[in-house]
């Protein structure tokens, strides 16, 4: 029997996917940018490195 995912998980999956949909929105929409794939380490990582650069 397949176990439940934890609210975390769910949390996790809905936010890859609705990074991926906006990404293939905004290509149908004609802006091409390159698919971003951070985890939440490397994503917090990066915007302190954006707001030290202000």
């Amino acid at each position: 029997m397949p176990k439940k995912l934890t609210d975390r998980q769910k949390s996790r999956l809905w936010e890859q996917y609705r990074n991926v949909n906006f990404q293939a929105s905004r290509r149908l929409e004609g802006v091409d940018s390159p698919l971003v794939t951070l985890t939440p380490d490397e994503a917090e990582a990066r915007l302190a490195e954006i707001k030290g650069a202000q």
